[in-house]
């Protein structure tokens, strides 16, 4: 009987040892991304002399034949709740598969299950649009926004850690 309870206490340990590493590591470990613009980016087109253009034809909608606006929105991230930091740029970039959300310049204090979220403006974090988990806690890093989000409606990017429910970070979109 004394063998067994020393293996099921040796298995209860390191369950919580493994558990606590997963939980604890984020604080000592940064994970760095660098993305490029995505690969299909129709924000620019370079004419013949090289100078850059800001390309004038907006995407089209297929459904009922007319052009679709779309406004470049942008913003700036700040600090989450308690002692979380979040830093960097947001802004939309069109591309010809869909419209991205770019982090540039982008900080935040690690933790584990971070996700990044559109929400509308007092809504429930979890209530709103889950574009993945965050690729990294710093560097420039691209999110496909769903075709079905009204980014006029959907105006705050959330970073949050499922594990604590808690906002590491967020960001207004505004009109540029």
């Amino acid at each position: 009987m004394r063998n067994v309870t020393k293996v099921i206490l040796g298995i209860v340990g390191v369950a919580v040892l493994l558990i606590g590493w997963w939980l604890i590591s984020p604080i000592f470990l940064n994970e760095t991304v660098d993305e490029g613009l995505p690969p299909t980016s129709i924000d620019a087109t370079v004419d013949e002399e090289g100078e850059g253009e800001e390309a004038t034809e907006p995407p089209s909608s297929e459904e009922d034949g007319t052009a679709t606006e779309f406004t470049d929105l942008a913003g700036v991230f700040m600090d989450g709740e308690k002692n979380y930091e979040t830093s960097g740029n947001i802004q939309t970039i069109r591309a010809e598969d869909g419209v991205y959300l770019r982090f540039e310049d982008f900080q935040t204090t690690n933790g584990p299950d971070l996700f990044v979220y559109l929400i509308q403006p007092g809504m429930e974090t979890t209530e709103g649009i889950r574009l993945g988990a965050l690729k990294g806690n710093t560097g420039n890093q691209n999110y496909l926004i769903p075709e079905d989000v009204d980014l006029t409606q959907y105006t705050t990017v959330v970073i949050w850690c499922r594990a604590f429910d808690a906002t590491f970070g967020t960001g207004e979109l505004s009109p540029q």
